[in-house]
């Protein structure tokens, strides 16, 4: 654990504040999310999704897992340093892990890279994502070593079209040298309705996915990645097993060569709804 972390989290413990339960109300999310759309030295992550038949990452014969970072806000089990390999590959690609948050955690930025502080402070075009935008970069830069360029607001994309797209992409970062493009989507309901179907979230990813072909169209050279991830947080095993199931039946043209990374989020209902109403170490309602 770096200083910065551990003098954080002794502060944090000296403000520490109960835990008070989610509100009930239902979440407004963005229009791609499927609603009505680290390791901490104490953390323990719970398994990950299992990655599909189309190319997962405990079956493509990329490198093994680089294992859990040491320096990220919750506890990262499963795929960890394997994005770097997926960046020259002309196919697409699934990873899948699980980021596990515990009562007593804070979204914080003392918690959080120089990068993350960046897009925390940051205005992005709108919506309910700024918690997810933020914790897709802390995830890859603690396991890929990305180091961002550009925020949402900030990558430059030519002129529109008529009937061209408008779609553009979240963060902007780099790996290896490499520019990629960053894009979350959440999968997710309130627990007192019924889960996403799988015809929900085949709709949902695939209008992710052409969004990203939208954007990659468009991005000029000064700021073209060499390819995008699709960074999806889903908040259960269930909604993890129905994206896995899906992926394989979206066509070849949608999927790209666009890298999968599928994030369970226990704990991490902050995510979906936001830290004001749940604090780390909670779900959503």
């Amino acid at each position: 654990m770096s200083s910065r972390r551990f003098v954080a989290l002794l502060a944090s413990l000296v403000v520490f504040v109960p835990v008070v339960a989610c509100s009930g109300t239902d979440v407004t999310t963005q229009d791609a999310d499927v609603t009505s759309p680290s390791a901490s030295a104490t953390g323990t992550g719970s398994s990950a999704p299992e990655a599909g038949p189309d190319g997962g990452g405990d079956t493509d014969g990329s490198a093994p897992d680089a294992g859990p970072p040491a320096d990220i806000l919750g506890s990262l089990s499963g795929s960890c340093g394997q994005v770097r390999g997926e960046i020259s590959k002309p196919t697409p690609s699934v990873l899948s892990n699980t980021l596990t948050f515990v009562a007593g955690e804070t979204f914080d930025k003392a918690f959080l890279s120089d990068g993350g502080d960046r897009i925390l402070d940051t205005p992005n075009a709108g919506g309910s994502s700024i918690e997810s935008e933020v914790m897709s970069f802390e995830i890859l830069h603690a396991c890929e070593g990305a180091k961002l360029l550009k925020t949402e607001k900030e990558i430059l994309y030519e002129p529109v079209q008529d009937g061209g797209p408008t779609t553009i992409t979240d963060l902007l970062i780099e790996i290896d040298g490499k520019k990629v493009g960053v894009n979350p989507i959440r999968v997710y309901k309130p627990s007192n309705q019924p889960q996403p179907t799988d015809a929900e979230v085949k709709a949902s990813l695939e209008r992710k996915l052409e969004s990203i072909r939208g954007s990659t169209a468009r991005v000029t050279p000064a700021d073209k990645w060499v390819k995008q991830v699709m960074h999806v947080y889903v908040a259960s095993q269930v909604n993890a097993d129905a994206v896995m199931r899906v992926l394989p039946t979206i066509d070849a043209t949608t999927r790209a060569d666009t890298i999968v990374l599928v994030t369970r989020a226990v704990g991490g209902g902050f995510l979906f709804c936001g830290v004001s109403r749940a604090q780390l170490g909670q779900e959503c309602p």
